[in-house]
């Protein structure tokens, strides 16, 4: 009979075998296979519990306990059941499961008493294992249950089956009571709705931070597989139950590092945390240029590949990515205004050259705040009825265009340009904007148009709408002081 447990694996845990053989000897326990301090010390908590429990422990016989694979350091808070019970089954002072396999984990007392470990729930999802396990701490999870009070229950153990896991979801209600004019309304529709990468510039003063919050409030709601992921991302540093998807803002002194994640073994980035959520880099030329430049490949691919050692991680960051800086040192300088300071175009130019051009060309709307905007205000809770009437019409077009099913961000060039007349892309489409991924930003966006204004097909006049928050900004920021 194979014994299986679990031990700690980064934030989540991982099946390990447990091997039981006894030998003549002294009779204790040895473990192999590279266990931590806090295992070693589980060999008192073991032959304590054994005796205080009426049964007896091997006399003249030493038990090895193999945990493989050998070759990974093992940490687990559960362990010591797992080889209790199998000192108990080798020794035949209990029968042994009819299962080819099962799998224990639980913490044990002095007394004998079992206990589920607080972990057990949070970082184990396998929903088709079944575990024997102590007193639990939660009333369902999504795998199923042998559970005892003590170790002398082992032959009446209570069985609770799976439950799905149950999130409580709740919209946050920041920025939609705020008044945003017409041209920051437009901006805002269309990043949460597509989940479109936005970079702010503006001067001080002109709402890029409160439009980059705002974002969060909008964005659909999430799933209960998306939940799933934001709190297996943030359960180590969140201290608050998490509702909605998560909103992360680094400090601008945040090193490279801390954003992508790193370290021996790898640990996850404030750009994982943001999983599923809005990343805001406040005053983005105020952080390193290489925490600039690690933004590329997430940005890109929505992942990331650490190698640091033998150590291998990939990191979920299917994140929202929204920036925000000023261009010039007095924070006033934008393109085509004129602007009264007392610094020199020098000083201006080589600040605003701190931008990467590859890293802005990553970002698919640009758009230049202003501190007067005139038009009429639009209130964010009427912001948030109009995305919810363009999401309820995309899922009615899902249900014969599996496009849909995808955000928009998400889509290929071939899936964008279906709906476009073959014509105009060849003849009347700008060629050679800036790059392809300019050009594939251009239609993404024309797609979130066509979905505002109710067209299940995207239209050539979204295209030319498009141009004007993807293209033009990113043209003014290349001349930028010219």
């Amino acid at each position: 009979m194979k014994i299986q447990s679990l031990i700690r694996d980064q934030d989540r845990l991982v099946p390990v075998e447990v091997e039981l053989s006894f030998i003549p000897g002294l009779p204790q326990i040895q473990f192999l296979g590279l266990p931590d301090q806090a295992i070693r010390e589980s060999i008192h908590r073991i032959k304590s519990a054994i005796r205080a429990q009426g049964f007896d422990f091997p006399k003249a016989q030493q038990i090895l306990v193999n945990l493989r694979p050998a070759h990974l350091k093992k940490n687990s808070r559960g362990l010591e059941l797992a080889v209790a019970l199998g000192v108990l089954w080798e020794s035949e002072q209990i029968p042994k499961p009819l299962a080819d396999s099962v799998l224990v984990y639980g913490e044990l007392s002095l007394g004998g008493e079992v206990y589920e470990p607080e972990d057990l729930f949070e970082s184990f999802d396998n929903e088709a294992a079944w575990v024997w396990t102590g007193k639990p701490q939660q009333a369902s999870a999504p795998f199923g249950r042998s559970t005892i009070l003590q170790l002398k229950d082992i032959h009446s153990p209570n069985h609770i089956k799976p439950a799905p896991r149950e999130y409580k979801i709740e919209r946050p209600f920041s920025g939609l009571d705020l008044v945003f004019p017409e041209r920051q309304a437009e901006i805002l529709k269309l990043t949460a709705l597509g989940e479109h990468s936005l970079l702010l510039a503006g001067p001080s003063g002109s709402g890029k931070t409160t439009m980059s919050k705002t974002l969060l409030s909008l964005l659909a709601a999430p799933t209960a597989e998306d939940m799933r992921e934001i709190v297996a991302n943030n359960k180590d540093t969140s201290t608050q139950e998490m509702k909605w998807r998560p909103l992360v803002h680094p400090h601008h002194t945040t090193p490279p590092l801390g954003l992508i994640g790193g370290g021996v073994p790898p640990f996850k980035g404030e750009i994982t945390r943001a999983h599923r959520g809005v990343l805001v880099l406040d005053e983005l030329l105020e952080f390193h240029p290489k925490s600039q430049e690690v933004l590329r490949e997430p940005m890109e691919d929505g992942r990331i590949r650490i190698r640091r050692g033998r150590f291998l991680e990939e990191h979920i960051a299917d994140t929202l990515f929204v920036a925000t800086t000023n261009l010039c040192p007095c924070g006033d300088w934008v393109p085509k205004a004129r602007v009264m300071c007392g610094r020199s175009l020098k000083k201006c130019r080589s600040y605003a050259e701190r931008l990467s051009g590859p890293l802005v060309d990553r970002f698919q709307l640009i758009f230049f705040t202003q501190r007067n905007e005139r038009g009429e205000g639009v209130l964010g809770a009427d912001i948030l009825k109009d995305l919810e009437k363009a999401r309820r019409l995309r899922a009615e077009w899902a249900k014969t265009d599996r496009r849909f099913l995808k955000v928009t961000t998400k889509w290929t060039w071939d899936e964008l340009i279906q709906d476009l007349p073959e014509f105009y892309m060849r003849e009347l489409f700008p060629k050679e904007l800036a790059s392809r991924r300019r050009d594939l930003a251009t239609l993404k966006i024309a797609r979130s148009y066509a979905d505002l204004d109710g067209m299940a097909k995207m239209q050539p006049q979204h295209v030319e709408r498009a141009l004007k928050v993807t293209f033009v900004p990113f043209d003014a920021l290349k001349r930028l002081g010219d």
